[in-house]
Formats: structure tokens, C-alpha cells, sequence
């Protein structure tokens, strides 16, 4: 074979039209970089893992994949400006002008749409009671979450601008999950409010990756060498670990609000910090032994929600970046609290490591993965919004569709815990469970076991755990 250099010395050699395809070749051979770079071109790239299995979803379970946010915005709006900001946003990120079609081949492709296309509806609410606006408010945040948004089509957002008053507006976003995760929320935010301020000056220029850069490498690194490694090794690392049971009844979504009480949760956290343990460290570590206890094993696999923006540049960019990350919990030989700290906190490392694989190519062979609970402490940045004479909160919206997103297999999931650790210290959230697999009171009950094991872990630290 000849040698690479070699070969792009000749290419000046050859007719333009054999030229480009020899470079093609040649970039073929090139080693995958371990992290994404802007790809060449502007054609089709194949859809992550994640969105191949969200994109064969919704064809039997519309609006499965739409996710909701809506802003309070109290001052003067000027909704032309407000227009004029969405756009620029859409034409800023590629990911929000993206749509998948099928191949020739039946493969699906995601294309880039040069032009932006902005879905916005307005409702004047004005003359209605404020009670009564109140109502419709909740009813088109409600609607919002149910709309049915399109992969195939490019129909991935669509936005609602309801006038409560002359200086109160409420705007509602729907995306399309296979396009936009939790922390492009504060990225999305973060360009409006620029644009809103600067109008065309800002914010300037593109992201310095775009997600369609992150798809394509994500697809050729799996094919090459190194990722193939990688998907072998980790599947060695979990080959001993039994799948998860699927429920009966399949997957149907309950939700179970969440707050944990402050005493032990506190003083348990005061421990972990101690022993070099973060917050969602010492939470997890809580959890499995709750769940060994639960299952009667000393060694289990829980599945955390990662951001997967292993590369600086991805941070600025819209996308649906998130995996999740599976981490072996090994409580053998008794050990103390403060012993499994320490082996929790170098089980997260092992596993944060490996979160460039995805969980649909780790466990994408039909197999349930071997973890029915997923775990996660959301740390998104927060994002202040700054619009000039405009005070800007956050609306309640419908509680998300964790499981479906994050478990490759829903009907084997029993409960994704996501908490929130807020200013004043406290920890809430929401616990998403299968209504076919778990009742409410099995979800408290996970709750209150976390609080349980941290009294008791504060209370004898160097007791060994019992499972």
C-alpha cells in the first residue's frame, strides 16, 4: 500500500475529478482523532446512536422525543427583536437546522438545511382574567410537551409567544430531544439573550464545533480501530453482569416528586466531602447499597446521565451531546461507608473515562443493559439572562421523559432519580419510574433508603455496611 504522504504529493497529478476522490481515499486512511473536529464538507453525516434509536421510536411513539421550557418575561418585550433573535440562533447552531432522511441504501443521513426555518405562533391572552390566562398558560405549556415534532422533516422546534399584558409575555420552546439536551438549554438561552442586546452583531461567527462534527466523528471513530477496541474492552468489563428484566407490561411513564430531607443528607454529604467525595459521589454511593440491599448482591451496575461534551469545543454548541455512563458498584467484604466512598469515587472516574462510547453500541444488541436504575445530580450551568428592562423566571413545566431518552431498553428500567442541588443547599427533583416495574412506594422507598443509609453512615462511619 502506498504510503500516505506519498500519496498527497501526487495528487496534483491527477484530474480534478479524481483528485477530490483520492483525497477522500486518503482521509479514509487517516488515524480517527480521540476527540471531534470540524469534518470536511457539508454533506450528509450518519445520526448518532442515540438518534438513530429516538428516530426509530417516534415512528410508533410520536412526540415521545419533545421536550418543553418556558420563560416568564416581565418588561417591555419587543417581540420583532425577539423574532429576530430565535432566528439567529437557529441560523447559529446547526443541530436546530438538521433532518434525517433515508439513504438509497435505507440509512439514515442527517442533513444540514442552509437556511433557518422558525415555527412561531402568538396568542393574545390579554382580555382574559388572570386567573383564566393562568389557565391557558398551563394549558399550551401542557400542549407544548405533547407536540409532535419530526426528525425526518426538520420540524425539531417550535416556539409559542403568548401576550399575558403589554409588559408580560410568556415564551414556551418545544425541541425535538434527538437535537437538544439539558445543558443546550443554557447555550440556546445564552445566544438569545446576545441577540436580543446586540441584534445582528451578535453573538458572532458559528460554534467551533458543530453537532453534525461530533456525529460524524462519533461514526467513523466507532468503525476504526481504536473505537472497535474500546466497545470490546468495555464489553469485557460487563460481560459477568446480568441484564435487566423487562417488565411484563412493557414501559408506561410515572413520576414521583422528590425532595430529600436535610438532616442526614447534609451530614452525609459534610462526610463525603471529607473523604474527597463529591455530592453525586457520596448520593450514589448511598443508592447502592439501598439497591444491594434491595437485590441481595454485593456488586451492581447504575447508569448515570453524563453531558458527553468530553471536548472544550462542543460546550458552545447545541446538540443532543448526553449518554449514559454505566458504573460498577463493588461493595464485597463488607466495607465501611468510608471505604466504599473511596471505591465509589475511582468506579465514577473509571466510568467518566468511557463516556465517548455510547450505551446503544455497548448494549445496542438487544440485551437490556445490566442496570435498571439510573442516577443523576444536574449540574447545567446556570445562564443569566440579561435582557435590557425585561425581568426573565422560569415556569414550571411537565416532568420529563428521562427513562425513554436515557435507557436503551424502557421496559427493563425501574426508575431514573434525577435531583437538583439548589442554592440554598436543598435537593430535589423529580423520580421517574415504570409504572409495569415499580409502584410509587417502591420509589419513596429508594428515597428514604438513601436518607436512612447517610444517618447511619454519620452516625458509625467505621461500621462495615451490611447488604
Amino acid at each position: 500500500m502506498a504510503d500516505p504522504a506519498g500519496l498527497e504529493g501526487a495528487l496534483a497529478a491527477l484530474p480534478e475529478a479524481k483528485r477530490e476522490l483520492a483525497r477522500l481515499m486518503l482521509a479514509a486512511r487517516q488515524p480517527v482523532p480521540a476527540h471531534p473536529a470540524p469534518r470536511c464538507g457539508a454533506g450528509p453525516v450518519p445520526p448518532t446512536a442515540l438518534q438513530s434509536r429516538l428516530w426509530r421510536r417516534e415512528r410508533t411513539h410520536p412526540a415521545v422525543a419533545t421536550g418543553s421550557h418556558a420563560l416568564r418575561l416581565t418588561g417591555p418585550l419587543d417581540p420583532q427583536r425577539l423574532t429576530s433573535a430565535l432566528t439567529g440562533v437557529l441560523r447559529r447552531h446547526e443541530a436546530l437546522r438538521t433532518r434525517l432522511t433515508v439513504s438509497s441504501t435505507g440509512q439514515p443521513q442527517l442533513h444540514v438545511d442552509e437556511e433557518p426555518f422558525l415555527r412561531l405562533t402568538r396568542a393574545d391572552l390579554s382580555g382574559f382574567t388572570p386567573q383564566a390566562a393562568a389557565e391557558r398558560v398551563v394549558l399550551q405549556t401542557t400542549e407544548s410537551a405533547s407536540t409532535v415534532l419530526d426528525l425526518e422533516s426538520g420540524r425539531t422546534s417550535a416556539f409559542r409567544l403568548l401576550r399575558l399584558a403589554p409588559d408580560e409575555h410568556v415564551l414556551i420552546l418545544a425541541s425535538h430531544l434527538a437535537v437538544f439536551d439539558g445543558w443546550s438549554s443554557g447555550v440556546f438561552l445564552a445566544d438569545l439573550t446576545a441577540g436580543y442586546r446586540e441584534g445582528a452583531a451578535g453573538p458572532a461567527g458559528s460554534p467551533g464545533l458543530q453537532f453534525p462534527d461530533y456525529a460524524d466523528w462519533q461514526h467513523r471513530w466507532l468503525a476504526g480501530p481504536d473505537g472497535s477496541a474500546e466497545l470490546a474492552r468495555r464489553r469485557a468489563v460487563f460481560a459477568a453482569d446480568p441484564p435487566a428484566p423487562r417488565a411484563p407490561g412493557g414501559f408506561e411513564r410515572g413520576h414521583v416528586p422528590v425532595r430529600l430531607a436535610r438532616g442526614p443528607v447534609d451530614a452525609g454529604l459534610e462526610l463525603g466531602a471529607a473523604e474527597g467525595a463529591t455530592p453525586f459521589m457520596t448520593l450514589l454511593a448511598a443508592l447502592a447499597v439501598v439497591l444491594a440491599r434491595r437485590e441481595g448482591r454485593t456488586s451492581l451496575v447504575i447508569g448515570t446521565p453524563a453531558a458527553g461534551r468530553f471536548a472544550g469545543p462542543l460546550e458552545g454548541a447545541v446538540g443532543q451531546f448526553t449518554t449514559v455512563v454505566p458504573i460498577r458498584l463493588d461493595l464485597a467484604g463488607g466495607p465501611t461507608f468510608r471505604e466504599l466512598l473511596h471505591r465509589t469515587r475511582a468506579a465514577v472516574a473509571d466510568a467518566l473515562a468511557h463516556q465517548r462510547l455510547p450505551v446503544d453500541v455497548l448494549f445496542g444488541d438487544g440485551t437490556p443493559p445490566p442496570y435498571n436504575v439510573l442516577f443523576a445530580l444536574h449540574n447545567y450551568p446556570a445562564v443569566p439572562l440579561d435582557l435590557p428592562g425585561i425581568e426573565v423566571g422560569q415556569l414550571p413545566g411537565p416532568p420529563a421523559r428521562h427513562l425513554e431518552l436515557y435507557s436503551p431498553d424502557p421496559a427493563a428500567a425501574l426508575a431514573c432519580i434525577g435531583l437538583v442541588e439548589r442554592d440554598d443547599g436543598e435537593i430535589g427533583g423529580t423520580a421517574e419510574y415504570n409504572r409495569h416495574a415499580a409502584t410509587p412506594e417502591d420509589v419513596r422507598g429508594l428515597l428514604t433508603g438513601i436518607e436512612d443509609v447517610l444517618d447511619r453512615a454519620t452516625a458509625a462511619p467505621a461500621s462495615p455496611l451490611t447488604t
